[in-house]
């Protein structure tokens, strides 16, 4: 009792600190002073939003990986991705035409009786202050305080944003309510876009965001001075900052032109004496001829450490779209990003500097990327790297489809390795064990936020650690979604298949056999079905399989396993190829609900039987099922 009549007194005061902030804005905006001899009335409006989210699930294993605690039943609630359970929006607006606002984000109750957790409300995400001031001149907005999302440039600060070409099955838990639960799969179905919150295409950083817009000229900018978990230093205790700033011009509606500025800093010791930094500085350029959107941005940085200096290195990204009102549209995408061009906050993967990545426990291990030559998809640029991509929408009416395929090169030899993304059964390995690198009976396994890569060894290197060739890759991505009446209620189909491979030299497709060092081929299908307003049924089901050839890890198992399962069933000896590198064979069937409560209320269920298994690494065997339960309120 006594630590929730505390709590209740910390929620007060914040709440008076609110109005008391909100009170010194309303004061006349020419001059901010305590000095005035009269007080407007302060408050003109307030509102208040937000949502309130819960999360348990319950996972029974019936094969398990021995050394990651042995665990058959794991029952948890709570949110371990580190989302808001809940979050509260406070807007105001004074007289003086001042806004102002704030977020308060409570992070998850269900914390356990660890004395580490004694208090039964936390601000862990921290307490966000904003507002905004209107000028003759211009809008200017001001914010800080804890965690805050911001975007501004693919090369400087953009999250990974593909062609959204996902499993409609998992939800993220910033997905936003719908007016009813079939709205999210309608809304994919034809624009193929589903809101996944604020995180989505953006960064996380905490510190002083500034902005201005309506400049004269047709101007605008933002930016940010503060801290970036993407930029930690080694030690907590040392210094580190990052450094954003975008200077925006319309000339016309249909040109923009930009500049965009991002500096990093931390320190590698006690004493800020040892530094590691990088600067970017680049242009961009968008503009809309008829029917063609071009968008082009390019420019150059540098990396310097104690232990080496890159020097400077260049990136261009180049993407090239008509209009959807054409029979068939095309997207064109080139991009070239030398292995000098460092930057861990952009919408591409690094891989040519390993120290960048911090190793701060529960920190650290929650952004290391798939540094190692990594096979990624379409729309996933990475950095010594070079190629072009080229996407297509066909609509047949009820049947659309949209494919792509892509050609990519490394610029430089890079290390004698290989990562790729699970495309099935992600989100259940990552949950798994949460944030980890490293991991497995093999350690080849590192967790990300709601994904899991895989780490391959190449062993054709030099006397420097470095494979002896480049690495090529072809990827092709292919998406076909169907929609009609069953019974008079309407039901969605969709079909997303994926294959990557990465070799020795470019083929013209990907490849599915012992020329390719690793070959990643999935395929998952998503049904959907409205079995009346307030209710949707949804089922998927997923597969994938890996092959390596002799060249990568080979396993303990000492009998080699065929790699053509079709020709295993049918006993047909003349198709059945046999490996003792990876072979791969993941599966997930899932079955779930999403149900309307109320007007602003929905629970959604998920119930997921899954296997992770590979004959030629004995102990990577997974398999089990999962019940997720989420309970989502907005207000």
């Amino acid at each position: 009792m006594r630590q929730i009549f505390y709590s209740k007194v910390q929620i007060v005061s914040i709440l008076i600190v609110l109005f008391s902030y909100s009170t010194h804005f309303s004061q006349n905006h020419d001059v901010f002073t305590s000095n005035q001899a009269k007080i407007k009335d302060p408050i003109d409006q307030l509102s208040f939003s937000g949502n309130y989210r819960f999360l348990g699930f319950v996972r029974n294993q019936q094969e398990f990986f021995p050394n990651n605690s042995g665990k058959t039943t794991a029952i948890m609630s709570g949110d371990f991705f580190r989302e808001p359970m809940f979050l509260l929006k406070v807007k105001g607006k004074t007289k003086d035409n001042v806004s102002f606002g704030a977020d308060l984000m409570i992070n998850s109750l269900y914390k356990g009786p660890s004395e580490e957790f004694t208090s039964t409300v936390t601000l862990d995400l921290g307490l966000n202050l904003r507002t905004s001031i209107n000028t003759d001149f211009g809008v200017f907005n001001f914010s800080s305080g804890g965690v805050s999302w911001y975007r501004q440039s693919r090369l400087t600060v953009w999250g990974n944003r593909s062609f959204n070409r996902i499993s409609i099955y998992d939800r993220r838990p910033q997905n936003a309510l719908t007016n009813n639960p079939n709205d999210r799969y309608n809304d994919f179905y034809k624009n193929g876009l589903i809101d996944q919150g604020i995180r989505y295409g953006s960064r996380a950083f905490q510190g002083l965001f500034l902005q201005g817009n309506k400049l004269p000229h047709n101007f605008s900018f933002k930016g940010v001075i503060g801290k970036s978990a993407f930029n930690r230093s080694f030690l907590e205790t040392s210094d580190n900052f990052t450094t954003c700033l975008q200077i925006n011009n319309r000339p016309n509606k249909n040109l923009k032109l930009s500049y965009n500025f991002l500096s990093s800093s931390q320190d590698l010791d006690s004493i800020n004496n040892d530094k590691r930094q990088y600067n970017i500085h680049t242009f961009e350029l968008s503009q809309k001829w008829k029917k063609i959107n071009i968008h082009l941005e390019s420019g150059f940085g540098n990396y310097t450490s104690i232990d080496e200096d890159l020097g400077f290195g260049e990136a261009i990204i180049l993407d090239v779209k008509t209009d959807k009102s054409l029979k068939i549209p095309l997207d064109f995408q080139f991009y070239r990003i030398s292995p000098q061009f460092v930057n861990v906050t952009g919408n591409f993967l690094n891989t040519s500097v390993l120290e960048i990545f911090p190793n701060i426990p529960g920190v650290g291990t929650t952004i290391r990327t798939p540094y190692k030559s990594p096979m990624v998809g379409l729309g996933f640029p990475v950095n010594n790297r070079q190629g072009f991509s080229i996407n297509s929408d066909i609509d047949f009416g009820k049947l659309k489809l949209n494919a792509g395929i892509g050609f990519f090169s490394e610029i430089d030899t890079s290390y004698a390795g290989i990562s790729y993304r699970h495309n099935v059964n992600s989100q259940t390995l990552s949950r798994i064990y949460l944030f980890a690198q490293g991991w497995g009976p093999y350690n080849f396994l590192n967790s990300t936020y709601r994904g899991v890569f895989e780490e391959v060894s190449v062993s054709d290197t030099n006397i420097n650690g470095l494979a002896n060739f480049k690495k090529f890759y072809n990827t092709i991505e292919f998406q076909a979604k169907y929609s009609n009446l069953l019974f008079g209620r309407k039901f969605y189909l969709f079909h997303l298949a994926r294959f990557n491979s990465c070799q020795r030299k470019l083929y013209s497709l990907p490849q599915f056999n012992d020329k390719a060092l690793i070959s990643q081929l999935s395929n998952e299908i998503d049904f959907s079905y409205e079995m009346n307003e307030n209710a949707v049924l949804v089922l998927s089901y997923g597969i994938e399989r890996v092959l390596g050839n002799s060249f990568t890890d080979l396993g303990d198992n000492n009998e080699a396993s065929s790699t053509n399962l079709l020709s295993e069933f049918l006993g047909i000896d003349k198709f059945n190829n046999v490996n003792r590198a990876r072979n791969q064979r993941n599966r997930l069937i899932g079955i779930g609900f999403d149900y309307k409560i109320g007007e602003n209320a929905m629970l959604f269920f998920r119930h997921n039987r899954y296997r992770y298994f590979d004959p030629n690494f004995v102990e990577n065997h997974l398999q089990g099922t999962e019940n997720m339960l989420e309970l989502k309120i907005t207000f």
